[in-house]
């Protein structure tokens, strides 16, 4: 079994940008640099073959290049309790209309169509349940953050590895722009 997701790589300009975003919340368990990506898909644990199927539905992916942008700092909460803070994207109706590009070709795997709410975003840290109360201060201090523009022109097929320091990720395969 693999445990798969698509994803978007962040170029180094953008991971130095996030690197001062990484204090600040006591009990974080911050992303490595290296493991900075904003996922367009979770698929989650397939068989072999289905990670075939999927790499062949992708591979005639069609998208136009397009800029994003990094904006603003949130978190993932469930009664009070936070478990992720993460950095959103700017409005884009380019990054909208690739979501829903990769939808249509992984529904030719048999894949059904993700039901939760596409939130685009890059998650910054983790962390066990933390008080939203002890969590608001940073959001705070930083709500205006925001990154340069940086051209996205390839998305991603991950491999994610858990282990006991977080997950590992390996690069499957790449769709590069095609219009």
């Amino acid at each position: 079994m693999l445990r798969v997701f698509l994803g978007l790589c962040l170029p180094n300009s953008v991971k130095d940008q996030l690197s001062p975003m990484k204090s600040g919340l006591p009990k974080a368990r911050w992303i490595d640099g290296e493991n900075l990506h904003l996922t367009i898909r979770f698929i989650g644990e397939v068989e072999e073959t289905l990670a075939g199927d999927i790499h062949d539905a992708l591979s005639t992916l069609s998208f136009e290049a397009f800029p994003l942008r990094l904006k603003g700092i949130d978190c993932f909460h469930s009664r009070n309790k936070v478990r992720a803070v993460w950095t959103g994207t700017a409005t884009s109706s380019h990054l909208k209309y690739l979501k829903r590009k990769v939808e249509m070709n992984l529904g030719r795997t048999g894949l059904p169509a993700e039901s939760r709410k596409f939130t685009p975003h890059v998650t910054l840290a983790r962390l066990k349940l933390a008080p939203l109360t002890s969590v608001i201060p940073y959001l705070e201090a930083n709500a205006g953050f925001q990154t340069e523009s940086f051209q996205v022109d390839q998305v991603f097929l991950f491999r994610s590895h858990l282990g006991h320091r977080g997950a590992a990720y390996e690069t499957l395969a790449a769709y590069p722009e095609k219009i």
